[in-house]
């Protein structure tokens, strides 16, 4: 009977603390997102802004994990990228919506999360579930933040108010309030303060033998003190927890109202209040808690109507029965008689016995009739000792709630649960407090899935390894159930039954979740479970299995997890190797196979896989001496892999000495080619600004043959690779004339053209005669007509043996380019120290320099990147081709137009030393009728490659 009531007690609680757990987690959440007061000053408001938008912000990083799991799960459905794109988009208007959208930090996470969407699903999983729990534990800290800010406001309104002496008239404490709130101020972790209201019972209405007993509070605050310094010490900074005991002043008031005034005064402080009172032979027992900075707090009953004297009667009668056993029936044996035993050594245990029996006739015989045994002192302290249990029971478990829910710090009252309930535990009281913790803390942990679901697969299985040692294992099995489901949902993993839901978190386990499996493993022994998990056993499985299926990246990434466990696992770098040839990343193949060997040199297949590897990566020679290994070593199927890679080396190294031959045939001819393009020589490249400023210079070369004319005297032309350009001026060009358009591409066959202008020297030697006007025999000749030239090439054909002509406009053009396609080779101008010029022209676009009024020696200013000189200025220089008035209908291939157009009149290009630089450009085109003379006109010739 006294059992059951006790069990009933118990139970009564479970009901009420659930929902007490339930309100402070939703107390909690409510309080760190209300908003501080309007009185609040300007700083702490604009620090309170700042932790809600963090807050926002760290809740719009979870939403987006949670959001890209499911994308995940639904990579392979239908219409998958539309349904992605679209929750994208709503996500970014709650960014808007939230004003986040300047927050790098954010943009950057949805970033890491769309790339890590694109890893397996394994690696997403946990690369997320680790993501939420930073951002779970972040979000905690920014709540406990809000909440200690709104705290520190609340301690200084209650010293200011002007209600605080009406609240002191009926202060249920000894001691006031700037005492409590003072006494931690400033420091990192506020204690919670624990406050108990015992009960006063008259102990008179039980008899004499009940005087003298002290008071029960006294009792109770050293039972909870001593609980409270040995596991949640003031002087810890994990846990402090503060009783501030013989504090309830009873003759003032007590109930809602005293609660209600303790609050306004002391909302700002983490407090838990223990209120019992006995009601006739009855005791009830109130708890009320906040954690400080909130707006409302918790005010429940947990026992309701404990029939304190049946515990009482409990204790007698127990009390009674040992002495029987122990001191009666020993006195009976020595040959006493029980009138002697009763009076001389029974008291209160020998008037219980008779109490007990007479009960039991009187119950044999159909009659109820209520007896109460004789207490003394042992009862009383029995009766303390089962409130004691129940208030370090309570208090433990606010203590663990409070610290867990603002700190992140794991519960320890599952570890202290056989020392709090006590000698109860072997009794269904004990059993009923068990279930009351055990309700309790799932709840807890269920109210935190919401914003934590990532830590509570940690905190949960914690507290199933502490219920495992247990006698009864129904509460740690029912513990370690929850702690895995909430593990696989943290990982949107599908659910089973209990053993299904052991298979399913098996098949995924990484390194990362190490931790997690050694305490998983211990509970499993302590619930006398002989499953055990080793996460590098499963990663080597999840790999084998995933091979088998073909899920090569897969297999690859679990293998890769059991070999950062295990550094030396030969079969994991073994079968990873197999998955990397099935995918052809052979070199990846290799060094595992390598790695292999290095730790286990027999180790044939290694050899053998190896060869295979290099085999398919050309590697013939190292591939044979593989085989050759693994042959050695008894893999005897490795014979016929070596004999099929030797005939593959063979034929591939006469390819190769076939290719070597081929390549130095090809090498002598190309040099052959560079020999027959002449000799080598070499100059400087110089480019100018728009300023006509020198902005590079750099070395340049080409090839060019020499053609003896006379004694000491030669021609040396220039070797002109072939290749295509666009001729003719853009119309975006300064100065350019309509008859340079339309532009087009050009292709260019090689040819030689001359280094120089024809010179005077080069001129006499040929035609016997020098009809220049400015003489010199290394300036350009210049008074020829478009024949004089003409006959000139003829006559040194003659001379030579080899076909000279004049050079095509095409062909000039192109050469005076030399690649470029500013209007001259030079870069967007001309100067005076670049070419020979009128400088000093009105129509000059150019920088103002020297008007020299004469030629000039060729070679006498820098070359163009063919080697070429003189291209723009000293001399306009004759072309084979006719004039026509634009390019409409102009050759493509370089050569000239000879078809057509005015036959009369003959194409000059390049300027001369009395034009001003818009007549000197690349493009400039000028024609004259072919027998003209002056002493501004002169002539390069062509040479085509191998005459």
């Amino acid at each position: 009977m006294v059992l059951n009531v006790l069990a009933s007690a118990a139970a009564a609680v479970l009901a009420p603390v659930a929902y007490a757990c339930n309100g402070l987690v939703n107390s909690f959440n409510a309080a760190s997102s209300r908003k501080l007061q309007k009185s609040l000053d300007g700083e702490r408001l604009a620090t309170q802004k700042n932790l809600e938008k963090q807050r926002q912000e760290t809740q719009l990083k979870i939403a987006y994990a949670q959001t890209a799991s499911q994308w995940k799960l639904q990579e392979n459905s239908q219409n998958f990228q539309a349904r992605m794109e679209a929750d994208r988009q709503k996500f970014q208007a709650k960014i808007v919506e939230d004003r986040c959208q300047e927050n790098r930090k954010l943009q950057e996470f949805i970033k890491a999360v769309d790339v890590a969407i694109a890893k397996s699903n394994q690696e997403f999983q946990a690369w997320l579930f680790h993501q939420q729990k930073d951002l779970q534990k972040e979000l905690a800290e920014y709540n406990r933040q809000t909440q200690l800010e709104i705290a520190t406001y609340q301690r200084e309104t209650v010293r200011q108010t002007e209600e605080y002496r009406k609240i002191l008239e009926n202060w249920p404490l000894k001691l006031v309030s700037a005492q409590i709130i003072g006494s931690h101020e400033g420091e990192s972790t506020v204690p919670l303060r624990v406050i108990i209201a015992p009960p006063e019972i008259d102990y008179d209405r039980f008899g004499n033998a009940t005087q003298g007993f002290p008071k029960m509070e006294k009792r109770l605050s050293q039972g909870l003190r001593n609980f409270l310094e040995k596991n949640y010490s003031t002087d810890s900074n994990l846990r402090p927890t503060e009783l501030l005991d013989r504090a309830w002043d009873s003759n003032r008031f007590g109930g809602g109202a005293s609660i209600k005034a303790l609050f306004g005064m002391l909302k700002s402080e983490p407090t838990l209040v223990l209120e019992s009172e006995v009601d006739g032979d009855l005791i009830n027992l109130r708890l009320a808690y906040w954690s400080g900075g909130q707006q409302i707090y918790l005010y429940k009953t947990v026992i309701c109507d404990l029939p304190y004297r049946e515990i009482l009667d409990w204790s007698g009668k127990t009390r009674a029965l040992e002495w029987e056993t122990k001191v009666k029936k020993k006195l009976l044996a020595l040959g006493k008689s029980e009138a002697e035993i009763n009076q001389k050594y029974g008291g209160d245990n020998a008037i219980n016995l008779g109490i007990l029996k007479e009960q039991e006739i009187l119950q044999q015989a159909g009659i109820q009739v209520e007896q109460h045994f004789k207490t003394n002192q042992e009862d009383l302290a029995k009766l303390c000792q089962f409130l004691t249990a129940y208030h370090n029971l309570l208090t433990g478990f606010f203590a663990d709630v409070h610290y867990l829910i603002h700190y992140n710090l794991q519960p320890q009252l599952p570890q202290l649960l056989p020392e709090v309930i006590g000698e109860f535990i072997e009794y269904d009281v004990g059993l009923s407090m068990l279930q009351w913790a055990t309700d309790n803390f799932i709840d807890t942990f269920k109210a935190l899935e919401t914003d934590r679901s990532a830590l509570i697969p940690d905190l949960s299985i914690d507290l199933a390894a502490s219920l495992a040692s247990l006698p009864d294992k129904s509460f740690g099995q029912k513990v370690l159930d929850y702690s895995v489901v909430s593990w696989l949902k943290a990982r949107s993993l599908s659910l089973g039954t209990p053993q299904e839901n052991l298979a399913t978190l098996e098949s995924v386990l990484a390194p990362e979740d190490a931790a997690y499996v050694e305490k998983l493993n211990r509970s499993l022994a302590g619930l006398e479970n002989n499953r055990q998990f080793e996460v590098i056993d499963c990663c080597y499985q999840r790999g084998l299995r995933n091979s088998k299926d073909g899920k090569y990246a897969e297999g690859i990434v679990a293998f890769t997890q059991a070999i950062s466990l295990n550094p030396e696992f030969v079969d994991a770098y073994y079968n990873r190797g197999l998955a990397y040839s099935k995918t052809e990343r052979y070199p990846e193949a290799i060094t595992d196979y390598s790695r292999v060997i290095e730790l286990q040199p027999i180790h044939a297949q290694a050899f053998n896989n190896r060869g295979n590897a290099y085999y398919k990566l050309g590697e013939y020679e190292r591939a044979i001496n593989d085989f050759d290994r693994a042959v050695s070593l008894g893999l005897e199927a490795a014979a016929k892999n070596r004999d099929l890679a030797r005939d593959v080396w063979d034929e591939v190294k006469r390819k190769q000495r076939e290719e070597a031959e081929r390549l130095r045939r090809e090498e002598e001819r190309k040099l052959q080619e560079e020999r027959e393009k002449g000799k080598e020589f070499t100059f400087e490249i110089v480019t100018v600004n728009s300023s006509g400023k020198i902005a590079n210079r750099r070395q340049g070369s080409a090839r060019q043959k020499v053609e003896s004319l006379a004694n000491n005297l030669t021609l040396e032309m220039v070797y002109i690779p072939g290749g295509t350009f666009t001729m003719g001026s853009p119309e975006s060009e300064e100065k350019r004339q309509s008859n340079e358009s339309p532009q087009h591409q050009v292709s260019v066959p090689p040819f030689y053209l001359g280094k120089y202008p024809v010179t005077q020297a080069q001129y006499q030697a040929v035609m016997g005669n020098n009809p220049s006007h400015f003489k010199g025999e290394k300036r350009p000749v210049e008074s020829v007509s478009w024949h004089d030239a003409v006959e000139f090439c003829q006559k040194l054909s003659q001379k030579t043996g080899k076909t000279y002509r004049l050079p095509s406009e095409a062909e000039w053009e192109y050469a005076c380019r030399a690649g470029t396609t500013t209007p001259f080779h030079f870069g967007e101008t001309l100067t005076a120290e670049l070419a020979n010029y009128d400088a000093s022209s009105t129509y000059a676009s150019g920088p103002s320099g020297v008007y020299r009024q004469q030629t000039t020696d060729v070679g006498s200013f820098p070359p163009n990147a063919f080697g070429l000189y003189d291209m723009h200025g000293n001399v306009r220089e004759w072309c084979q081709d006719v004039w026509h008035g634009d390019y409409n209908g102009a050759p493509t291939d370089g050569s000239a137009w000879e078809s057509g157009g005015d036959s009369s009149n003959r194409l000059l290009r390049g300027g001369s030393w009395d034009n001003n630089p818009k007549n000197c450009r690349c493009a400039l085109r000028h024609w004259i009728d072919a027998g003209s003379i002056f002493h501004y006109r002169g002539f390069r010739v062509v040479l085509l490659p191998g005459l």
